[in-house]
């Protein structure tokens, strides 16, 4: 399909059916209606300074990036939840965290696009 995302990239969603455009707009769906969960999430976390619970989300954000083919926001969600569930380098997360709304926000708006195309 050969669509280009500012962060995305489906070529993996796209090999797992490349007959049918029914598991992607299932994925792409689900992957939408995590982000609140994920976005508040983290900003929460970050807020009341449970860096435990911050991990424990970057680890399951970072899943559901990793499918997206979002690969360098993924290896920064595996540094935030390395770092919070230590607690070392605390100065890193709202960074990490910012940067991941930034491009979850943009690519979500840019997946909703491609979505009515597809369907």
């Amino acid at each position: 399909m050969a669509v280009k995302f500012t962060y995305a990239d489906l070529t993996y969603l796209e090999s797992m059916s490349p007959d049918s455009n029914e598991l992607i707009l299932e994925m792409l769906q689900i992957f939408i209606d995590q982000l609140p969960e994920f976005t508040e999430g983290l900003t929460e976390h970050l807020k009341n300074r449970d860096y435990m619970a911050l991990g424990a989300l970057a680890h399951k954000a970072k899943s559901s990036v990793a499918v997206m083919g979002m690969d360098s926001l993924a290896a920064d969600l595996k540094t935030l939840e390395i770092s919070a569930k230590a607690g070392i380098d605390q100065e890193l997360y709202p960074i990490l965290v910012n940067r991941f709304i930034d491009q979850v926000t943009l690519t979500c708006t840019e997946l909703q696009a491609y979505a009515k195309t597809i369907s």
